[in-house]
């Protein structure tokens, strides 16, 4: 049996802002598909949410069988897919000489073409309805590359790119297509052991997927493309 919200997928279901963001569909009534390399990613959430609102996937992004596999599966459980949103990423730090062209490779697997993937598969539906929405992850590095950011800054550049042209492809025909740009730190563990940081210093994942929700149910008429959020203390 199908909710009457639509279906939501999450790629990228970590225990941050992915884990965060299908808590917070889920809490507005969306049954969430969430999407991971392991579906043991999806495991607590499970526990928390239920399986009548969350199903948790194996899927590797950067593979078109598997992803169209996953949202398959997703849509027989809960229904064609309304809203996608691409949080997957992985964090590469290292100066330019030492990062191995693969890298850069591997990076923009996961960042943009996994988005290309999973936007191609639930995009048919959406059209059809006329209705829908796309919400690509992004980061400080979508817009300003770092130091020794080179191979995920070019990621995030990619996948901002994409997400401004699908936006002017797909905004005529009801499908919203929005752009998050974090530009800090997501707080963590991960935050404190690596980075030395206090919460007080970094956006809470709560607060970002809560911003993630607003952003995906905008009313046409006020659509927003690409918004940046940061905490109070960050410079920019």
């Amino acid at each position: 049996m199908v909710d009457t919200l639509p279906c939501a997928i999450v790629a990228g279901i970590g225990p941050g802002l992915g884990a965060a963001l299908c808590r917070e569909l889920a809490a507005a009534g969306y049954r969430v598909a969430g999407l991971a390399r392991r579906a043991s990613a999806g495991e607590a959430l499970l526990e928390t949410l239920g399986p009548e609102r969350f199903l948790p996937l194996a899927c590797d992004l950067a593979d078109a069988a598997q992803v169209d596999a996953a949202v398959t599966e997703a849509e027989d459980r809960f229904g064609p897919p309304g809203i996608y949103v691409h949080n997957a990423a992985s964090l590469h730090m290292q100066p330019f000489l030492e990062t191995e062209p693969g890298d850069f490779e591997t990076l923009w697997r996961t960042a943009c073409l996994g988005a290309v993937h999973g936007a191609q598969r639930v995009l048919p539906a959406m059209l059809a309805a006329r209705k829908g929405a796309l919400l690509f992850i992004g980061a400080t590095a979508s817009v300003k590359a770092g130091a020794r950011f080179a191979a995920f800054a070019s990621a995030k550049f990619a996948l901002r790119g994409l997400a401004q042209s699908l936006a002017r492809e797909l905004g005529p025909q009801g499908i919203h297509v929005a752009h998050l740009v974090i530009d800090g730190v997501i707080w963590s563990e991960r935050a404190r052991d690596q980075f030395k940081m206090t919460q007080d210093q970094c956006l809470t994942p709560q607060a970002v997927a809560a911003s993630c929700l607003h952003l995906l149910q905008q009313e046409p008429s006020a659509w927003t493309h690409e918004l940046d959020i940061r905490p109070d203390r960050e410079t920019f």
